[in-house]
């Protein structure tokens, strides 16, 4: 029982995280200028962001749905603003080599773009509906269960940007150029936030 309600949570989570989003991208991006600990601080982060998501979905889903359908501009100003961004990115072709910021806090980071994700915070809305309302409503029908699938979501999406942050090693290694690198990222944002509008 507990095995089955962990991996449940984390195939869901591993299902929902592999498209390309906004901490996959932070974090190939960190591994591939070789930042290990940096990576894994954003990698951390990121996970604790996205249980956190899927708690309020748990805690809050029909007022979550409700909100959204009310309030359909907020989900069109994030597509604007992630399509910008991927713009920018796309015609951002400069190499330069930043010193490492001695304050900034890598895991503040991938906290901050793993929780800041209404696409995602809908998607736990969408899976914590179809779980109530079907004959696998007992993974969340106690305490215990939901504190092990919780569990199983972080390591879904740990284990899911771990493998992002072994691509970006790999790109590191084939020497791939930073302008080709933000074009791609660019063209990934700009589809997330043309799907995220349709």
């Amino acid at each position: 029982m507990v095995l089955i309600v962990f991996l449940v949570g984390l195939l869901i989570t591993i299902i929902g995280a592999l498209p390309p989003g906004a901490s996959n991208l932070a974090v190939i991006g960190t591994a591939r200028k070789g930042l290990l600990r940096e990576t894994s601080r954003i990698i951390y982060g990121a996970s604790t962001g996205e249980v956190i998501l899927a708690a309020i979905a748990f805690s809050f889903g029909m007022i979550i749905q409700d909100f959204f359908e009310m309030h359909v501009w907020i989900q069109y100003v994030v597509a604007g603003i992630l399509a910008l961004f991927g713009i920018w990115l796309s015609f951002y072709k400069k190499d330069t080599k930043r010193r490492p910021r001695k304050y900034s806090s890598n895991y503040l980071l991938g906290f901050f773009v793993g929780f800041v994700n209404p696409p995602v915070l809908l998607f736990w809305v969408l899976i914590f509906s179809v779980l109530t309302q079907s004959h696998w409503a007992y993974l969340i029908a106690t305490p215990l269960s939901v504190s092990i699938l919780f569990i199983g979501i972080f390591m879904g999406k740990f284990l899911t940007l771990k493998g992002y942050s072994k691509f970006g090693l790999h790109i590191k290694k084939k020497g791939t150029s930073t302008s080709s690198i933000n074009t791609y990222m660019g063209v990934v944002l700009i589809s997330i936030a043309f799907f995220s509008g349709w």
